[in-house]
């Protein structure tokens, strides 16, 4: 069986992740959330650190999780309930966790944000200072295509898919920003923006967008940001010739 040192593959997801360099969420830590007893066998990738993905990553024989959220976010909280659940689970199965939240939305080549424009046929001219603190994590097309032609690709891709039409029937310049991207619409119209593609909207993202005159796409915070960390397992499962897998959540949100 081949074996990796875990270090190598965290300096390996930093470096091509540019981990340093990135601002993120207070206490969104990226890279190694928690370690396991040194060597990786199998990567499963995972959405979410959830206590679900844990166990579909033991179950898979997994012990390495690369995640897009991991495992802190805000408080300390006490580990009891569901977050000793989690943690016994990857002792039990040795399982160490990898996080990449921002840094793995606004990556150019195996990002959220540029895969998905990909996947749905476009090329990703630009990347704009939409997301958070400046940040440059928004994918921008600018390939002109009929809204009723977008929608049905959006469609044949997103089971949950939500439209909000109060921009052009003709989309000229496009963004994409996966997962809780809403809170953006307001900053659009000063890049030029006329329709928007995103995970997840408040309820008062609609009034946002009727008053700014966008076409607004919802299609699931869970649903937009399984490219990237698929993509990143994959380059991993390649780089190290480990095996890997997607490990895939019932979340329908």
């Amino acid at each position: 069986m081949v074996t990796v040192a875990l270090e190598e593959i965290v300096s390996y997801c930093s470096k091509r992740l540019n981990v340093q360099d990135m601002f993120d969420y207070p206490n969104a830590y990226n890279g190694l959330q928690f370690m396991n007893s040194g060597r990786i066998y199998k990567i499963a990738a995972a959405v979410d650190g959830s206590l679900e993905s844990i166990r579909l990553a033991g179950e898979v024989g997994a012990n390495l999780l690369v995640v897009h959220h991991g495992l802190f976010w805000g408080k300390s909280i006490p580990v009891v309930d569901g977050v000793y659940a989690k943690y016994k689970a990857l002792i039990d199965n040795d399982i160490a966790i990898y996080s990449s939240h921002l840094p793995l939305d606004a990556h150019q080549e195996i990002g959220n944000n540029a895969l998905l424009a990909r996947d749905l046929g476009f090329g990703v001219s630009d990347f704009e200072e939409l997301g958070f603190h400046g940040v440059k994590i928004a994918a921008i097309v600018n390939e002109p295509i009929g809204r009723e032609e977008l929608k049905c690709r959006l469609a044949d891709k997103f089971t949950s898919l939500v439209s909000m039409e109060f921009g052009p029937s003709r989309v000229k310049k496009l963004a994409i920003i996966s997962g809780g991207g809403g809170q953006a619409i307001p900053s659009l119209g000063a890049f030029g923006i006329d329709t928007f593609i995103t995970g997840e909207c408040r309820q008062h993202s609609y009034s946002e967008a009727y008053e700014h005159g966008l076409n607004v796409y919802v299609c699931g915070h869970y649903a937009t940001e399984c490219l990237g960390i698929m993509a990143l397992a994959s380059e991993l499962g390649k780089a190290f010739s480990l095996p890997q897998v997607f490990v895939k959540t019932s979340c329908p949100l």
